[in-house]
């Protein structure tokens, strides 16, 4: 019966990129994907009439957009937990536990609306949460990035055994050395990001990365199936 769990897995699947059709860029993916659509909407609002141009964040926007991101944790983690759960049920193959199964098709529903629920607490627009998301993701997924692969960590190995070596070899090993500082210089300073959002988007971005580094982390989780 792990066709028919499949089979539902797809079902859910279409049955959000229909409903994306009509409100927006959400649709379907992996894990990382889902994060995406944590940080941002469910597509921007107004159309040709939405805001256009930098947008600045605000200490007070992203205040209110670490929020909203709370509150999508709670439903994407309901949703997952929901959906394996379903496993067994689908697993028993019987038309009563199959019609059971039926049920997670509403909770694409609840979700959608959740999120629009989550939007206005927190006093957001799509459009508002779509453009905050831009920047947050930029910066978050590449600090997250630079953690993960320790380049700074590597650094200080690379740099230690180059003053424990002869001063011949040590001017071999300092290109290598040199590209390593540069990896980590771009990992902490985040030049593409300034570039593309500005100093004072990037800034106000990172003085929550704490939370923001959370958030991210705990979705990759839920959509991964651990539950918290």
């Amino acid at each position: 019966m792990r066709k028919s769990w499949g089979c539902l897995a797809v079902v859910l699947a279409l049955s959000a990129c229909r409903k994306d059709a009509a409100e927006g860029p959400e649709g379907g993916g992996d894990a990382r994907e889902a994060v995406a659509r944590l940080e941002g909407g469910e597509g921007a609002e107004g159309g040709e009439d939405a805001p256009s141009g930098p947008y600045t964040v605000t200490k007070e926007k992203l205040e209110a957009y670490v929020g909203y991101q709370r509150k999508m944790l709670e439903v994407y983690g309901s949703l997952m937990r929901s959906l394996q759960d379903m496993g067994p049920l689908l697993d028993a193959g019987t038309p009563q536990a199959m019609e059971k199964a039926k049920s997670g098709l509403k909770l694409i529903e609840r979700k959608a609306q959740a999120e629009s629920d989550a939007r206005q607490a927190a006093g957001l627009s799509t459009d508002e949460v779509n453009r905050i998301a831009e920047v947050v993701t930029a910066v978050i997924s590449q600090r997250q990035m630079g953690r993960t692969l320790q380049y700074e960590e590597e650094l200080k190995k690379l740099e230690a055994l180059q003053a424990r070596m002869p001063e011949e070899q040590q001017k071999e090993l300092a290109p290598q050395v040199e590209s390593m500082r540069l990896q980590v210089e771009t990992f902490q300073k985040l030049p593409e990001a300034r570039r593309e959002f500005g100093d004072a988007n990037v800034d106000v971005v990172l003085s929550r990365e704490a939370d923001l580094t959370k958030n991210y982390q705990d979705m990759l989780k839920a959509f991964a199936g651990v539950r918290r």
